[in-house]
């Protein structure tokens, strides 16, 4: 006989030392930490089933199943924890062939009449019939959505609606911060990918937007395109994430934050790093609407943002993506002209890469070609950058000349003094260079191998 579900199945006996488990001291095993989170898990599985084999279905109870005239007999009665012992169980047959006539009269009488649907406790009942629990409610995605449903606050059209009605009454009356209260309880009790979800977070932003709480309305506009990819709210979303981001940025400039940028007593800027939240608005422009209005003036925003602060590798990566991937932008030839100096503030001298100076020289030689007519007074400056270009060019030449010259490797030496003199010959690094080529034209190649008798010895086989 199968055991019932009653507080004594739950009671776990004291198993005898003599049949324990022990180990090579002869102690016993203690219960570790997994083999408790395993009994746990087992004993709150125990609980659940037994709590749905006890509460039989309305729809059951409507139909007569758990009557002892009912069709599914000894079996159902048993999986419901009603089974009488002294009752005989049915053989298979037996029980399918009762079953089969049982429906069939059961099929030909006509069913009840159902009441009228009750459409202000619709979203009561809908949560009663879906009180049952399975595995996929215990993942941990899904762990706060259980326990909210367990609790009585899971998705309700009925009162998110209701919600959504009194935030935009108080929203017409501009009790905005009262009504961002009734858009944030709609947004959360709307089903999800839902028209109801998605308007009561963008009023819910809009609501914090205009009661000046601008992190909780950038979170809010964040959570929207984040849940809501082709949101219609789009345009009107980032347009607000940018405009929170300018004000931050600006914020910060004028009056930056205290010890380790924290602050408090202000709703309008972020309690940790007003910086770093206004870039963050700035990528999220970009990033959920690349092709939008915005998103080139939200890159270059960005862009400026690392220039103003000396950060000038990450302002020129910025500068190339609006000049790369933006180009009828109306921040081109500011983006190259800030790109360029951003690149040349990157170089570190000829003894580093050397890939911003070439950088730096293609980004003027650009601008020659594409804004010559647009330059005005900021021609002269380009044409000197190139001039200055030119000098560190050959300065990097100079340095790998001396480093061979140094090792004694003065073929190498007498190449790149003489490679200064054809492609940089007006620069003061070329007289240098030529005084050097001459005063060592006689010297040999190589330095002299004072190991020769050793290699001779023991050949390589290389020539």
């Amino acid at each position: 006989m199968s055991p019932t579900c009653s507080p004594a199945a739950f009671l776990v006996p004291e198993r005898p030392r003599k049949r324990g488990r022990r180990n090579a001291t002869g102690a016993p095993f203690p219960l570790g930490g997994a083999a408790r989170l395993l009994l746990a898990a087992v004993l709150v599985g125990t609980l659940a089933g037994c709590r749905g084999m006890l509460d039989i279905p309305e729809s059951a109870k409507a139909r007569g199943y758990h009557t002892e005239e009912a069709p599914d007999g000894w079996l159902f009665d048993r999986l419901t924890g009603q089974e009488d012992p002294s009752r005989p169980r049915q053989t298979d047959s037996a029980a399918s062939g009762s079953r089969e006539v049982e429906l069939s009269s059961f099929e030909k009488s006509s069913p009840p009449t159902p009441p009228p649907p009750d459409f202000q406790n619709l979203g009561a009942d809908a949560e009663q019939e879906d009180s049952g629990l399975t595995w996929s409610d215990f993942y941990p995605s899904n762990i706060v959505g259980t326990v909210k449903n367990l609790a009585g606050y899971g998705p309700n059209e009925l009162v998110a609606r209701a919600m959504y009605q009194e935030g935009e009454a108080l929203y017409a009356e501009r009790r905005y911060a009262e009504a961002a209260e009734r858009f944030a309880v709609a947004a959360k009790r709307a089903p999800d990918d839902t028209l109801l979800q998605e308007d009561s977070l963008f009023m819910w932003g809009e609501s914090l937007f205009f009661s000046d709480q601008y992190p909780k309305a950038d979170e809010a506009y964040a959570e929207l395109l984040k849940k809501y990819e082709y949101t219609r709210h789009l345009d009107k979303a980032v347009a607000r994430q940018f405009a929170i981001g300018r004000y931050w940025e600006q914020l910060d400039a004028a009056k930056p934050g205290w010890a380790f940028g924290f602050q408090w007593g202000d709703s309008t800027r972020p309690a940790f790093d007003t910086w770093g939240r206004a870039i963050k608005s700035y990528r999220s422009v970009r990033l959920h609407d690349p092709t939008g209005r915005l998103a080139d003036d939200s890159v270059m925003a960005t862009a400026n943002a690392y220039f103003l602060k000396g950060r000038y590798e990450e302002a020129a990566h910025q500068y190339d993506t609006v000049r790369k991937e933006y180009p009828k932008s109306e921040h081109q030839l500011n983006a190259h002209l800030l790109g360029m100096r951003s690149k040349l503030n990157v170089y570190q001298g000829p003894l580093y890469d050397g890939t911003p100076l070439e950088d730096a020289s293609e980004i003027a030689d650009q601008m020659l070609r594409q804004f010559s007519s647009e330059l005005g007074s900021e021609r002269q400056r380009v044409v000197e950058t190139q001039n200055r270009i030119y000098e560190e060019r050959a300065e990097r030449a100079w340095t790998r000349a001396r480093y061979y010259e140094n090792k004694k490797r003065y073929g190498s030496a007498r190449l790149y003094y003489q490679h200064i003199l054809d492609e940089y010959p007006t620069t003061e690094v070329a007289q240098r260079a030529r005084v050097r080529l001459g005063e060592i034209r006689d010297y040999p190649d190589n330095p002299p191998d004072r190991f020769k008798w050793l290699t001779d010895r023991f050949p390589s086989g290389r020539r």
